[in-house]
């Protein structure tokens, strides 16, 4: 496992033999107004991933949606797609509002994506996505 980027609203994880980026949400991203490193650490993930690997976004720790950070959704979602993600796992609480931004988001960019509210599940929709490709 690789740490790319550890930060107050988020930390993003490489594992190379899973082929997979893992992002961790925190509360701070609930407030944030601006993740200046945000997409250039999502760009260095990435430069590890080969075609059809997958992301598990853990954003069961935010105490809100954040929708000033929208627009950056959207490019991540755009980066996601240019680089060829197999299929996106969200791990979101239980609270409906938490999953809106992730649902405008589909909407948008058409992104693979499937919700979860525990990770163990979500991991292992996740190993057996990768596994079925590799059959």
């Amino acid at each position: 496992m690789i740490l790319v980027a550890f930060h107050l609203e988020y930390q993003i994880t490489v594992d190379e033999d899973r082929n997979r980026v893992t992002c961790e949400r925190f509360e701070e991203l609930s407030l944030a107004i601006d993740l200046p490193f945000f997409l250039s650490d999502w760009q260095r993930a990435l430069s590890y991933m080969k075609v059809n690997f997958t992301v598990l976004c853990d954003a069961r720790c935010r105490i809100g949606p954040n929708v000033r950070l929208m627009p950056l959704y959207l490019r991540l979602h755009h980066l996601w797609l240019e680089a060829h993600v197999g299929i996106v796992a969200e791990v979101h609480p239980t609270v409906f509002n938490m999953q809106q931004i992730s649902r405008v988001l589909r909407e948008q960019t058409k992104l693979p994506v499937q919700l979860f509210t525990d990770r163990a599940e979500a991991e292992a929709f996740l190993d057996n996505f990768r596994l079925g490709l590799a059959a």
